[in-house]
């Protein structure tokens, strides 16, 4: 009498491995898709919130400044407005690296600021983000202590007549 118990041959023991991967595959495939959305809208979250902390802190940093100084009417936020079409992600980086040239007029006196001067500066200015080039168009600029620019933001283009 002969007793076989699990016993397989190569080509089922072949099947069975191959079973098995095939499940994995579709298993993380499926992971993917249901987790995928939700690890993006984390990513975006996390960053959204180390924009503002590093907003947060210059302005502490401008204003601690400026009240060692003297009470005057001072910039003490900045906020950046984006009217554009692109992507989440693409519109956070533009904002965060507008914030890094403006963050300097936090804490200065509203009277000394030249806004014709910033407005010249950021009008038409080329913001390179992960290789593109996107123009920034100055919407308006309000100087008051809770400062606010807004921009129009369009992906650049170079005209090759070739």
């Amino acid at each position: 009498m002969n007793f076989n118990f699990l016993t397989l041959t190569k080509s089922e023991l072949l099947r069975l491995v191959a079973s098995f991967i095939f499940g994995v595959i579709i298993g993380v495939t499926l992971l993917n898709l249901f987790v995928g959305h939700r690890v993006d809208n984390l990513i975006y979250e996390k960053e959204e919130l180390k924009a503002n902390l590093e907003n947060q802190e210059a302005q502490l940093e401008r204003l601690e400044e400026s009240l060692a100084e003297e009470r005057k009417k001072i910039i003490q936020k900045l906020k950046v407005k984006i009217e554009t079409d692109l992507d989440k992600h693409i519109t956070q980086q533009l904002k965060q690296k507008i914030f890094n040239l403006l963050k300097s007029l936090i804490g200065r006196e509203i009277d000394n600021i030249d806004g014709k001067l910033i407005a010249e500066t950021l009008e038409g200015r080329i913001v390179i983000i992960e290789g593109d080039e996107y123009e920034l168009d100055l919407l308006w600029f309000m100087i008051q202590p809770d400062a606010v620019v807004s921009f129009e933001v369009n992906r650049f283009k170079i005209n090759t007549n070739e």
